[in-house]
């Protein structure tokens, strides 16, 4: 059982839900008892391509996204389609100001916004664990980006691991049941073995019922050595209808990504070839090195009530656990001894520990998030105020378990050594149980109005947090008991230059209490504070854009001890400023443009060491361009034939925190070509048209190490709809 002293207000809000369906489900059983259900009318019609008209992501209510003051993008079903993305990755390339993240690093890496890490969110819930990239895009109906941290408008967000939202939100919205049957299958294969079966069952029950099943199984190899990718996901969801005031969904979650540990390749024989060089495709590895698994189970409870013409009820429950087991290996001079096998970063020519270790992590989040919207006027302005509770409690038990050394290796002798002949794994003892058992309870309270009065379009939120952390881990020496309280703001406005364009201003705080990482102290909460103005368009000739300049910070930046390893400290600032764009140009009817451009600065602005003033944060470029189109014949014998370009450019990266190098900066094309005839849809993909072949950093343990970017892929694919 859970006790927090702001526990009767939300029974009170549940109480009242309770109470307003059963009236509402009366009056409505009354008024149909006297006249018949209509059956439901699907009306068709011409819209806009890869537009979204309003959003629940940057409000937590219904808006039009050109009433919101804060940049937010948009990225529909029709776009992940017709692109034929794989990865949410792909999704997000088409978003400005999103870093990219390469598959091999799935297990370690999540995204970043503005130079800093965003949360996931899916259906209004923010996701446990620190991997947004091993998502299954089988059921996404929408992915929605919103930049900056929006008083972490989702709950604390404490469950996400060491990440937070000081960078945005990234917000999943996934199929739900319908009132008309879909029934789609699909079928795809390309390279690298690679191979996907998925299908999307909807079935009405009645008028009050309706169940949905999604599901997906995907396989793929890769140019590194032995490095695989196995994807099951399954969604069932049913939703219930008994009435116009009443709707609640239910959705299940069963997601399980599995594959080789990939911890990149040294500096040395890669970006550095003056003594040797690793062939591409070296996966440093042992031969029976065993599998990583990423396990995520879930079921979410979405319920809204209408109570009447002013006021309406929504209360969203969840329970979420994600398990990570991953067994890796990498390489350090044995010349630093066996301590070498605690750090990550530059192998010598000669002489290296093969090092492995097991990070084993489950993280358990429940979470309750009641809340109530009135809809009213006072005089000329129309307001919409939502007030709610967030409650989130998170279970986070890990280990790491080193086996120290497990052998001897050199680059020269990788070059020739196949990769049956590494060193071979040495298991090493896991304590029983966990060295990491913490706990991280976080309740929000929060008010928010929005003001529609004339041009203007204004918001005003408040939100109160009290994060409370257990921090135990005995093996490390770690015993932190902390809770933080703080409110952050969030203001803005929006004036209507025209009926198609906008002028937006915004200022919004948000906080994380940093977890996972060892401090000697109990850490205090990171805090990050955007200010935004910018430009929105809507429809002039076309054009649906929108143009932000920004400045985000990011206080008490958790950074690694120096005099301490293995520890972390809080000694930093960082700051990025600068500009984004994200445009959709309806050309013609056939044909649609997409353009999304960043050109910012992300620097470290202060920290204990002065010799890290002045660099670029790690892995952040300075700019990036996402530039593509889509022409699709409307008549003729053509017709249903569609066919997209697109390019993708990323200026350099700093390969770590200290700047000791720097990898390429990159341009890279993709295509698509598709078919639909009747209920059926055929469509060829290929990823890095012309084959550029070039490195990029990788995060496994913050970096100091690259990989190798993928090469040209040709995917082929048969959808069918019946």
């Amino acid at each position: 059982m859970l006790h927090h002293r702001h526990t009767p207000l939300a029974t009170a809000l549940i109480t009242a839900g309770l109470l307003a369906s059963a009236t509402a489900q009366a009056a409505d059983t009354s008024a149909t008892s006297q006249e018949a259900r209509l059956s439901p009318v699907v009306v068709t019609g011409t819209r806009d391509r890869y537009l979204a008209p309003a959003t629940t992501a940057g409000t937590r209510t219904d808006t039009p996204i050109e009433q919101i003051p804060q940049s937010i993008v948009s990225l529909p079903r029709e776009l992940i389609e017709d692109q034929g993305a794989r990865n949410l990755n792909e999704v997000l390339r088409n978003a400005s100001n999103v870093n990219d993240v390469d598959p091999r690093d799935a297990n370690i890496a999540g995204f970043k916004i503005r130079g800093f890490y965003a949360s996931t969110v899916v259906d209004g819930v923010a996701m446990p664990g620190w991997f947004a990239n091993q998502e299954s895009l089988v059921n996404l109906q929408q992915v929605d980006v919103l930049k900056g941290p929006a008083g972490a408008l989702f709950g604390a967000s404490q469950g996400v691991g060491a990440y937070g939202n000081q960078g945005g939100t990234i917000a999943l919205t996934t199929f739900a049941p319908e009132a008309i049957p879909v029934r789609k299958v699909g079928v795809e294969l390309g390279s690298y073995r690679a191979k996907r079966a998925w299908f999307d069952v909807n079935q009405p029950l009645g008028n009050d019922w309706a169940v949905r099943l999604t599901a997906e199984r995907q396989d793929s190899g890769s140019e590194s050595q032995r490095v695989f990718f196995h994807r099951t996901a399954l969604f069932p969801s049913v939703s219930w209808k008994p009435n116009a005031a009443t709707q609640v969904v239910l959705r299940l979650r069963y997601l399980d990504n599995t594959g080789l540990d990939y911890s990149g390749l040294p500096v040395t024989g890669t970006l550095d070839r003056s003594t040797v060089t690793l062939p591409r495709s070296t996966t440093i590895a042992s031969p029976d090195l065993p599998d990583t698994t990423h396990k995520a189970r879930g079921a979410t409870l979405q319920w809204t009530q209408k109570l009447g013409d002013t006021w309406s009820f929504s209360l969203v429950a969840a329970s979420q656990r994600v398990t990570l087991d991953e067994r890796g290996t990498w390489l350090m001079p044995a010349a630093l001894g066996p301590a070498a096998c605690f750090g990550y970063g530059a192998a010598a020519t000669t002489g290296n520990f093969l090092c492995g270790t097991r990070m084993w992590e489950r993280m358990r989040t429940l979470s309750l998030a009641p809340s109530v919207t009135a809809r009213f006027a006072t005089g000329a302005a129309r307001h919409t105020v939502n007030a709610g509770i967030d409650y989130e409690r998170t279970a986070d038990d890990g280990y790491m378990a080193y086996p120290n050394a497990v052998g001897i290796v050199s680059l020269t002798e990788l070059v020739d050594m196949p990769p049956s002949s590494y060193p071979a794994w040495n298991e090493p003892t896991s304590p029983n149980p966990p060295d990491q058992r913490n706990t991280y309870r976080a309740t929000v309270a929060y008010l928010q109005d929005q003001v529609d009065l004339g041009a203007w379009h204004l918001l005003g939120s408040l939100r109160y947090a009290e994060i409370k952390i257990t921090d135990v881990n005995p093996a490390w020496g770690t015993n932190n008991l902390t809770t933080n309280r703080k409110t952050t703001p969030r203001v803005g406005a929006v004036y209507d230059l025209t009926q198609q364009m906008s002028a937006f201003a915004g200022w919004s705080k948000g906080i994380k209490v940093p977890t996972v990482s060892l401090f000697t102290t109990p850490p205090k909460p990171e805090e990050s504070e955007q200010k935004e103005i910018g430009l929105k368009l809507k429809d002039l000739g076309g054009v649906t854009a929108t143009l932000a300049w920004f400045e985000l910070t990011r206080k008490n930046a958790v950074m690694g001890d120096p005099n301490n390893p293995g520890y972390s400290i809080q000694a930093g600032q960082q700051r990025s400023r600068g500009v984004d764009a994200d445009l959709r140009w309806r050309a013609t009817p056939a044909l649609t443009w997409i353009a999304a451009l960043s050109r910012m600065q992300a620097r470290i602005t202060e920290d204990s060491n002065t010799a890290l003033l002045g660099k670029r944060l790690f892995n952040v470029p300075e700019t990036t361009a996402r530039l593509a189109a889509r022409y699709d014949i409307q008549g003729g014998a053509l017709a249903g034939l569609g066919m997209g370009l697109g390019l993708t450019h990323h200026s350099k990266l700093a390969g770590d925190n200290t700047n000791t190098f720097f990898t390429p900066s990159a341009t890279l094309w993709d295509a698509q070509l598709a078919y639909r005839v009747g209920g059926a849809r055929y469509g060829l993909n290929v990823a890095n048209l012309f084959d550029h072949q070039y490195f990029k950093p990788t995060t496994y343990f913050a970096g100091g190490q690259v990989l190798p970017a993928p090469r040209r892929t040709l995917m082929v694919n048969a959808q069918f709809e019946f």
